[in-house]
C-alpha cells in the first residue's frame, strides 16, 4: 500500500482488496495445476510503518517504524577532563517518493541506471560529541561545567533527533528531494552543527534499505505487471553510507 501516501488511512479490508491475501489462498487451494494441494498457509509479518508527524501536520510522504534508542557515553579522566557522547540507534525512516541516485561516477562496470525517482529508506546510527575544547563558549570540559538544568541532555536529544528528520523528510506538505542518500547524510550532519553550537562533531551511518518494485515473470513473459505500488523490501546487496563532520577550531 505504499501508493497511498497522502493522508490516506487503509483499512484491512483496503489492503486485501489491493494486495490479494484471502484470493492467494483460495486460488492455490482450486487450482487444478496442483491437484494435490488441498490446503494453504500464508503467514505475514507486518511492519507497522507509521507516518511522521511534522509541526502538527501529517508528512506527506514520510513514514517511520518502530522506536529508536538513544545512547550516551561519558569518559571522565584521572585529570577530570570529560568526553560527552550522545546518540541514536535504530531510526528507521521512509519516505516513499522525492529521492535519486544521480550524477554519480561511471565507468565500463557500472550497471545501475541513473534515476530520479524511488523511495528511499535507512536506518539511522548517529552520533554526536559535546563540546569540551576550551575555545568552545559551550564547552563542557569537566563535570562542574554540566548544566544544572533537570532533562538538560533528554532536551537536547530530542532537539537533535528533530532536525535530523525535518532535514531528512523535509517540510511536511512537499517534502525536499534527495539527490543521493551520501548528500542527505552530509545535509543531516551539517544542520545539527549549524543549530547547536555545542556539538562540535556527527557521525551519521545510513545504510540503503531498498524496496524494489514487484513484478512477475516466468519464461514465456510477464504474469503480472504492478503500477509501481507493491514493493519487496530487500536486505542484499545494499550501500553502507556513512560520514563524521566536524568543527574547526582554530589555535589562535
Amino acid at each position: 500500500m505504499i501508493d497511498q501516501t497522502l493522508i490516506d488511512n487503509p483499512r484491512n479490508g483496503d489492503i486485501r482488496e489491493k494486495v490479494g491475501v484471502v484470493p492467494i489462498v483460495e486460488k492455490m487451494v482450486e487450482s487444478r495445476v496442483i491437484e494435490h494441494v488441498t490446503a494453504a498457509i500464508v503467514n505475514i509479518v507486518e511492519k507497522p510503518w507509521e507516518r511522521i508527524i511534522m509541526d502538527g501536520q501529517p508528512h506527506m510522504h514520510g513514514f517511520k517504524l518502530g522506536s529508536e534508542r538513544h545512547t550516551v557515553e561519558a569518559i571522565v579522566k584521572k585529570s577530570g577532563a570529560l568526553q560527552l557522547t550522545s546518540g541514536v540507534e535504530g531510526l528507521s525512516v521512509l519516505k516513499t517518493t522525492k529521492s535519486g541516485f544521480e550524477g554519480f561516477i561511471r565507468d565500463k562496470y557500472t550497471a545501475l541506471p541513473e534515476t530520479r525517482e524511488r523511495m528511499l529508506a535507512t536506518e539511522v546510527t548517529g552520533l554526536w560529541s559535546h563540546a569540551s575544547n576550551v575555545n568552545c563558549r559551550y564547552s563542557y570540559e569537566s563535570l562542574s561545567s554540566i548544566p544544572q538544568k533537570p532533562l538538560y541532555f533528554m532536551e537536547r536529544y530530542n532537539d537533535v533527533k528533530r532536525v535530523l528528520l525535518e532535514t531528512f523528510f523535509g517540510p511536511p506538505n512537499e517534502g525536499v528531494y534527495s539527490p543521493s542518500v551520501q548528500n542527505t547524510l552530509y545535509q543531516m550532519a551539517r544542520a545539527t552543527l549549524n543549530r547547536f553550537p555545542d556539538i562540535d562533531s556527527v557521525q551519521l551511518k545510513m545504510p540503503n534499505i531498498h524496496f524494489l518494485p514487484v513484478n512477475i515473470s516466468n519464461t514465456g513473459g510477464q504474469i503480472v505487471k504492478f503500477n509501481d505500488d507493491v514493493y519487496l523490501p530487500t536486505d542484499e546487496p545494499h550501500g553502507s553510507i556513512q560520514a563524521t563532520l566536524s568543527r574547526f577550531w582554530s589555535k589562535m
